[in-house]
């Protein structure tokens, strides 16, 4: 069963990954040099919200000319497109950046001789784009005397909208082509076949971390439609909803990976402490970025660092319980460290970018989606290697506990059922028709112990109960000693128990050689209609043919003294009492014994 398991996950692996790099390189994306005509910044500066472009062209020294120092306490951030950058691609007509809340683009177009023609947009007049989380802006007019474009971001909380801007020549651009959009829905929709596959695993072995993989894949495939742009097509979001539901998503899709984690492992792969750690640090992860990205109106875009800070705690603690789990030799870990080591690079990469230290190619975005589907996939084959493992484990304890009940029902010697198996079931006994109680005790048998030793002794007891012959109607038990209990039903039930009894001296004789006189053996029986013997409790039936066995010995040994107990009605109870009072003899007794011997 297993192979054949692992070569269908294989399968989807190699399909999701496949579609994965195929709707990654599909289409234009948010910078560099995916974009038609993409134009990248010649430089950048940050400044007081009052200050005017007029002021700021004239300080050379506030600008930034290299690809670093993208985040800054100063709320206004500066971009400076210079015209050499288009010669010979076409004419910008529209800004491409990353989605994000702001409080006001301006874009100036700068001509030859130093005047400016001004373009200003509030969130709500930017258009998102189907292309990974980006939305575009018109320019004003551009033409051959412009020598630059300018763009000023007032308040950004997201240093990306800075570092990956791009100016493109096509009025579309940051959307997807057709095929991009068709690779990428394929991939979205095929992220439902883990999820289909944790629902079927809970409803076999229902365990907490399956419902947590479930969860974390439904926010995976969520960030994935979120960040690719995906749902644009489906819901008219402005970018600031759309920026909150981008970083929601993850901090959600961080937090349940450490929820999902410290369940996962096996139960002595992590300790308690550490996976109380793990719940924390999932905790803080989900509140303090998932708060700070929905922008409260108590915070403003210096805390947007808190974000990505937010989830230092989780990495850390992460990585620390997997390194844990992997010197206890867990097998469970194994699987989700070859996950998640991808996203982990790449997330920690998002994290340094996030805080502004640089910028980076698109190319690490993209990659972000296959380590994400690489770490749905892997995942769910470790998912299902660990249910594979904790249905073996509880089978197995299933095997022990029967094994276990199986022993504790049954004599270890002769491997008959003990008085443990019979007394609790004895009542459904009686109701099934076994009617007769016989228990036999063999002659002497001390003697045989003290002379030939217990390993014979042994030999003679295991002997008795194969020569007791159990069956369907007949169950034989062992209740310590030499002493054993017969339970019969059917026709000539108590022939069938004398019968037993009076073979074992040949049948011992047979099996233990060497003994220099027969094993006899006495009985005491007691035999009823089933409703008498269910009228009376397993003790009080073994009380009397206690007596009767007794009586068996004092009267010689190798024989059978036997009772019958009669059921009586109401009306035979009323006129028997009045026979007896007659008597003067009062009597509580339900049943009446009838004696009988045999030898």
């Amino acid at each position: 069963m297993a192979p054949n398991y692992l070569t269908r996950i294989l399968a989807w692996l190699a399909m999701l990954v496949a579609l994965s790099c195929a709707g990654a390189y599909a289409g234009p994306a948010h910078a560099q040099e995916d974009l038609p005509g993409a134009i990248k910044p010649a430089c950048h500066a940050f400044s007081p919200i009052d200050t005017t472009y007029e002021e700021l062209a004239a300080d050379h020294a506030a600008w930034t000319c290299n690809s670093t120092h993208w985040k800054d306490p100063q709320p206004a951030g500066w971009l400076r497109f210079d015209a050499n950058e288009w010669r010979g691609k076409g004419l910008p007509v529209m800004l491409v950046t990353r989605v994000t809340k702001f409080d006001r683009l301006s874009i100036f177009a700068v001509r030859h001789d130093g005047t400016t023609q001004a373009l200003g947009l509030s969130p709500d007049e930017v258009t998102p784009r189907a292309g990974r989380a980006v939305f575009s802006a018109p320019l004003p007019p551009v033409n051959n005397d412009t020598v630059a474009v300018v763009v000023r971001v007032e308040r950004p909380w997201n240093a990306a909208v800075l570092s990956d801007a791009r100016l493109s020549t096509d009025p579309a651009a940051g959307d997807w082509p057709v095929t991009g959009l068709v690779m990428l829905g394929i991939l979205a929709g095929m992220l439902f076949a883990p999820l289909i596959f944790d629902l079927a695993l809970y409803a076999v072995l229902r365990q907490r971390f399956v419902l947590w993989h479930a969860t974390l894949v439904m926010a995976m495939m969520g960030y994935v439609i979120s960040f690719t742009g995906l749902i644009v097509l489906f819901a008219d979001l402005d970018v600031v909803t759309l920026a909150k539901i981008n970083g929601f998503t993850l901090a959600l899709m961080v937090a349940l990976a450490g929820f999902f984690l410290a369940d996962f492992v096996e139960e002595d792969a992590l300790t308690l402490r550490m996976r109380k750690a793990l719940r924390l640090a999932s905790l803080i992860a989900l509140l303090v970025p998932g708060v700070v990205t929905l922008h409260p109106p108590f915070l403003d875009y210096r805390w947007h660092q808190l974000y990505f800070l937010g989830f230092l705690p989780a990495l850390a603690i992460y990585i620390v319980a997997m390194v844990e789990a992997l010197r206890r030799d867990s097998r469970a870990v194994k699987f989700i460290f070859a996950a998640w080591s991808p996203i982990l690079l790449l997330g920690g990469e998002r994290i340094v970018r996030g805080l502004g230290f640089y910028g980076a190619p698109s190319l690490i975005d993209e990659l972000l989606y296959v380590a994400l589907v690489l770490e749905v996939v892997i995942s769910a084959m470790g998912v299902a290697d660990r249910m594979m493992s904790l249905r073996e484990q509880r089978d197995n304890a299933r095997t022990r506990a029967q094994v276990l009940e199986t022993l504790a029902e049954h004599d270890p010697l002769t491997g008959l059922l003990n008085r443990r198996a019979i007394e609790p079931r004895f009542p459904e006994l009686c109701e099934e028709g076994f009617s007769t109680y016989a228990l036999l005790d063999l002659d002497h048998f001390k003697a045989i112990n003290d002379r030939y030793g217990h390993a014979v002794g042994d030999e003679v007891l295991r002997a008795v109960a194969r020569g007791l012959s159990p069956d369907e109607d007949t169950l034989v038990m062992r209740l310590g000693g030499e002493e054993f209990l017969i339970l019969l039903r059917g026709p000539h039930a108590r022939a069938r128990a004398e019968q037993r009894r009076q073979m074992l001296p040949r049948h011992i004789a047979q099996e233990v050689p060497g003994l220099d006189r027969l094993v006899t053996a006495s009985m005491g029986l007691v035999e009823g209609p089933p409703a008498a013997m269910g009228a009376s409790s397993f003790k009080e039936l073994y009380s009397r043919a206690d007596k009767l066995l007794y009586e068996a010995k004092q009267a010689g040994r190798n024989r059978t003294i036997g009772e019958k107990l009669t059921l009586f009605t109401a009306h035979d109870k009323e006129r028997r009492s009045t026979e007896r009072r007659k008597q003067d003899r009062r009597s509580s007794a339900r049943a009446k014994p009838g004696r009988s011997e045999s030898a």
